[in-house]
């Protein structure tokens, strides 16, 4: 198997058998604990996916709904390519909306959110599509997604189905906050429940940002297929708009790290991350704040 991985990776083995080791390639990767396709956003990714917890994540939909963004409009693209390999890529939108109104008659302040996601290549392709609401009063948020998920495979037709996540988020102070998580909750599946592309998936994580320009998050995730997996991650800001960060995940064994630049009302991040077997994943995306 690390042979033909081998050459893979290198460029070696091309033609009929490349799209058939790759097709053998991504459905192992399917039935890993990774799940690397449902972390969205370059900033994620760099922080070793300890994304439940994270305040001001853009990308909030696709991680806990509860932490979308409620102060302004945000429009954000990215993608990554896993282990450098163009057929195993993740592209994904998101756009989040405040409602200012209920701010002004509620005290409450709403969000919501649309995003599109899609992985894959000719033999296999999974698009999603997904909408949600956040609620936010005083140091609480929830929030709630419902996600329209169609799998395709080459020869074998296709078959889409729905998903609904859920998340709640509190402050503690003294820039404690931290957050819960369930994705999947009425356990549709997209085929056997043994190999259930989309598990049941429950994750806790506490963030800190107490000391001006240092974040830093810690998750635990567990899945219905898999382990408990441990997720770490960091993040400085540096003068002139500029971050750095750092993250690892348990299972798999991965680490990763990256960079962002905020200028004005444009964002943009890169990330790297790295397996523990299979190598390096490049990401990168940009945001409008309007």
């Amino acid at each position: 198997m690390f042979g033909l991985l081998y050459r893979l990776l290198h460029g070696t083995l091309r033609g009929p058998s490349y799209k058939l080791v790759l097709g053998l390639l991504l459905l192992g990767m399917l039935t890993t604990p990774a799940q690397a396709q449902w972390s969205m956003g370059a900033r994620s990714i760099a922080m070793g996916q300890a994304h439940t917890a994270l305040p001001s994540d853009t990308w909030a939909l696709f991680h806990n709904p509860a932490s979308m963004r409620t102060g302004n409009t945000v429009l954000g693209f990215f993608t990554i390519r896993y282990y450098g390999i163009r057929e195993l890529e993740d592209q994904a939108a998101v756009l989040s909306v405040p409602l200012h109104p209920f701010r002004k008659r509620n005290q409450m302040d709403v969000s919501m959110g649309a995003g599109f996601h899609t992985y894959g290549f000719d033999l296999y392709r999974e698009t999603r599509a997904i909408s949600g609401v956040a609620l936010r009063l005083d140091r609480l948020r929830i929030g709630f997604s419902a996600n329209y998920v169609h799998i395709r495979i080459d020869g074998y037709g296709s078959r889409g189905s729905p998903v609904f996540d859920a998340g709640v988020i509190a402050g503690l102070g003294n820039g404690f906050q931290i957050g819960y998580r369930i994705s999947h909750i009425l356990a549709t599946d997209s085929g056997d429940w043994e190999t259930d592309l989309h598990p049941s998936e429950m994750a806790g994580g506490i963030s800190w940002n107490g000391m001006k320009g240092l974040l830093m998050a810690v998750d635990l995730v567990k899945d219905s297929l898999h382990p408990l997996s441990l997720r770490a991650g960091a993040e400085a800001e540096l003068p002139g708009g500029l971050f750095l960060r750092g993250g690892w995940t348990s299972r798999p064994f991965t680490w990763s790290a990256g960079t962002g630049l905020q200028l004005n009302r444009i964002h943009g991040n890169l990330a790297v991350q790295k397996h523990d077997v299979l190598g390096l994943s490049p990401g990168i995306d940009f945001q409008l704040h309007l």
